[in-house]
């Protein structure tokens, strides 16, 4: 048979309708790739050539192809097993500060990486209804000028950045204003963190002279400034993991060495809270309850997780933590 136009292209045709029709459950026969590839584009395919093509791509070029000559053929793995791109894909779906749009188009990616059958899985089986997701567009964009702006760049150091911050407002939560009446804030940018889905950027704020975290999604119009950054040493002395910590487990306070006594049904909840490395030591008390003795930034938001538990947890040291939930208890009780 003569070679037509593009002839030499027939090779990666065949490779490319093997990844997108077939799978470690669902195979393809040479003759419909070759009725395909001279259907779709023109070149002269034929089963015996098709299979000729189809060992050059299993045994020369690698691909994981399961299937003996004049049978149905099946990619067996690629870059990324279908597991894999499920773990991605509910990534991106449980992320709040991607927005629905951005996270179906991301996923919508992601299925270029598998079969056609896999991507329908993949593009319906994955949805996180209960996700309280952003409403705010171009996310993806304001980390990539984070990322510039800390980057170093030949001679060029990390730069700042200047942006307006918003917040909800009671009169319509489905729209955020900006905070400071649209004034600027103006930061040295130095790590990006997620909590809870959301991503946070740890910066040192020109205003405070001090650390502060913004959360990524409600930056607006953000824009590198031509000034060097600012907070290099007082980044250097800083404790990462501690400061983390106090932002996003117990929020802001005087840092304090506390005894708490739970019952036992109640003790992976309160691991998941302080972890157990040697911020937090456990202990058996009774057959029913345990203690545990942690470092707390106490505050309004500590006393209001341990309300929660009700009169299954119990705070027992130091005594100022004992009087200040006193105070704290009152202080609820004479709003009624």
């Amino acid at each position: 048979m003569p070679r037509s136009k593009n002839q030499q292209l027939k090779i990666l045709y065949v490779a490319k309708y093997l990844l997108e029709n077939s799978d470690e459950n669902n195979s393809v026969g040479a003759a419909d790739i070759a009725e395909y590839i001279e259907r779709t584009y023109g070149i002269s395919a034929e089963r015996r050539s098709v299979s000729r093509d189809i060992n050059l791509l299993k045994y020369e070029f690698g691909m994981d192809i399961d299937g003996v000559k004049g049978s149905k053929n099946k990619v067996m793995s690629r870059d990324f097993n279908f597991r894999d791109l499920r773990i991605i894909a509910e990534c991106i779906h449980s992320a709040k500060f991607v927005s629905a749009a951005k996270s179906k188009e991301l996923v919508k990616n992601l299925t270029k990486l598998c079969s056609k059958y896999q991507a329908k899985i993949l593009e319906t089986d994955t949805i996180l209804y209960d996700r309280a997701k952003t409403t705010q567009n171009g996310v993806i964009k304001t980390v990539e000028d984070i990322n510039a702006a800390m980057s170093k760049s030949g001679s060029i150091p990390p730069r700042k950045i200047s942006f307006k911050y918003l917040k909800y407002n009671i009169n319509n939560v489905h729209q955020q204003i900006e905070r400071r009446r649209g004034g600027l804030y103006k930061v040295s940018p130095y790590k990006l963190l997620i909590s809870d889905g959301n991503y946070y950027l740890l910066a040192f704020a020109d205003k405070e002279q001090a650390f502060r975290t913004y959360r990524v999604d409600r930056i607006k119009e953000l824009k590198i400034l031509d000034e060097p950054r600012e907070g290099e040493e007082v980044f250097k002395n800083m404790d990462l993991t501690s400061y983390t910590r106090r932002t996003f487990g117990m929020y802001n306070g005087t840092e304090e060495r506390v005894t708490m006594r739970f019952i036992n049904k109640l003790l992976d909840t309160v691991v998941d809270r302080f972890g157990v490395g040697a911020n937090a030591v456990y202990k058996s008390d009774d057959k029913n309850h345990f203690k545990v003795i942690a470092d707390v930034a106490i505050s309004n938001q500590f006393f209001g997780w341990i309300c929660g538990f009700g009169n299954q947890v119990v705070i027992e040291s130091p005594p100022n933590v004992v009087e200040q939930f006193k105070e704290y208890i009152e202080k609820i009780k004479s709003k009624y």
